[in-house]
């Protein structure tokens, strides 16, 4: 008998365990993160995408604004709280302007106005992340490419002209045939390898696109002053409506 309860018990421990997950309440809000997260740098253009935290993180959850910014009645049905695709903020409901506190309900019309513009300029600043990546990550490749191409041709060079000088010399060495593998195909060392000429040349190929490039920075820039004070407006307006209403949050 012993021996059998003893079988038992090793054959509970030999067992695999199976990791018990928990199940997702659909009605729970799932809440992007309030605060302005960076990542890590891009191999090509070593920038680092930003992510912009909205002003009311609650109205981008999937049950958002049913649950946040809408009351139930008994004569409307309720939203349902399952997740959805798309963010229920750009799709208020009726029921949304029935409160019975007229405060929150201030709060609510003024949170819907400021996510709107917070949204626009949020999608702003992503458009000019993404054009700096794009330039960076193009010129940088084409960068790499002609570093490449550079280093290839200067020891092909150098190997026809070793096999040249042996020729002339009576000792050709069979080995100096093909060229040796690039430094930079083979991931060898390239110290060897004067690049000084390759910049210069290539800085005066690129000159006008960095040109251009510096322009429209500028040009973006000066135009996102602007939006940048209304949004610090924004968040200060925000500031004082929940102070105007008693300190009442949504």
């Amino acid at each position: 008998m012993q021996s059998t309860h003893t079988a038992l018990e090793s054959a509970v421990k030999a067992a695999p365990r199976r990791r018990v997950r928990r199940a997702i309440d659909p009605s729970a809000a799932i809440l992007p993160p309030s605060r302005d997260l960076i990542g890590p740098p891009c191999p090509l253009s070593n920038l680092r995408p930003v992510y912009y935290a909205p002003l009311f993180p609650s109205l981008h959850s999937p049950s958002g604004w049913s649950t946040a910014m809408t009351a139930p009645s008994s004569s409307s049905p309720a939203i349902p709280s399952r997740p959805h695709p798309y963010s229920l903020a750009e799709f208020p409901s009726s029921a949304s302007s029935s409160h019975s506190n007229p405060r929150q309900a201030r709060l609510h019309a003024v949170a819907r106005s400021l996510h709107a513009k917070d949204l626009e300029w949020r999608l702003t600043r992503y458009r000019f992340d993404s054009f700096n990546q794009d330039f960076w990550a193009r010129m940088n490749t084409l960068f790499l490419r002609a570093r490449d191409e550079y280093i290839v041709r200067m020891e092909r060079e150098r190997a026809g002209l070793a096999a040249v000088r042996a020729a002339k010399e009576g000792d050709v060495d069979a080995e100096s045939f093909p060229p040796q593998v690039s430094a930079a195909v083979a991931g060898t060392g390239t110290e060897d390898v004067d690049l000084a000429p390759f910049y210069a040349e290539y800085l005066g190929k690129t000159k006008r696109a960095y040109a251009e490039y510096n322009k429209q920075l500028w040009r973006m820039q000066i135009e996102m002053l602007w939006p940048a004070v209304k949004a610090s407006a924004r968040r200060w307006r925000w500031k004082w409506e929940v102070w105007r209403a008693g300190g009442e949050k949504l």
